[in-house]
């Protein structure tokens, strides 16, 4: 099983908004983890976007355009994320539409979105909590229920990958 998670330069907008109007990834982290949940290999990068990242994002990931600037873009790391990701069947993460979407975006944007292994099943930890309080929580908000303690290092792509895989594992242990 994959798990991921990306940084971006904003939230998706509406599905008939131009390509361009659509975010960039600033940083992604994929790691495989085994049937114990385990981390065994990773796949972690900044990636630069070819718009300025917006003062917002930088106050909430702390990405800026100076962190940046001698990442690769996107599509100089897509053999790298295509072996990565050859093979998996599953991929967990916390709204995995929403990464899911964007990495398809910046595929769309060098007419790669059909060249892609995606895998099959989305396992998504928003969907598996949501009986937990009836509602979608944060996943600082799921961490804390599941584990009694704050959430520390949100808005990195890895910090909030391996929180996800930590909350996955205690929901699938948990009956949910």
């Amino acid at each position: 099983m994959l798990a991921t998670d990306t940084e971006t330069t904003g939230l998706l907008a509406p599905s008939a908004a131009a390509l361009f109007a659509q975010p960039y990834i600033t940083q992604i982290y994929v790691a495989k983890i085994n049937e114990d949940f385990e981390i065994i290999e990773e796949f972690e990068q900044l990636v630069k976007p070819k718009i300025p990242i917006p003062q917002f994002i930088t106050k909430l990931t702390g990405i800026d355009d100076e962190m940046v600037k001698h990442a690769p873009e996107f599509i100089e790391i897509y053999d790298d994320l295509y072996d990565f990701f050859l093979g998996e069947d599953e991929i967990l993460g916390q709204n995995i539409p929403f990464d899911l979407e964007v990495m398809q975006h910046e595929l769309e944007r060098h007419g790669m979105q059909y060249k892609f292994p995606w895998p099959k099943n989305l396992c998504d930890t928003i969907e598996k909590s949501f009986p937990i309080f009836n509602k979608r929580l944060k996943l600082g908000q799921l961490y804390e229920h599941c584990y009694g303690n704050k959430f520390e290092g949100a808005h990195t792509a890895k910090a909030d990958t391996q929180a996800t895989i930590l909350c996955w594992k205690w929901l699938v242990e948990n009956g949910y």
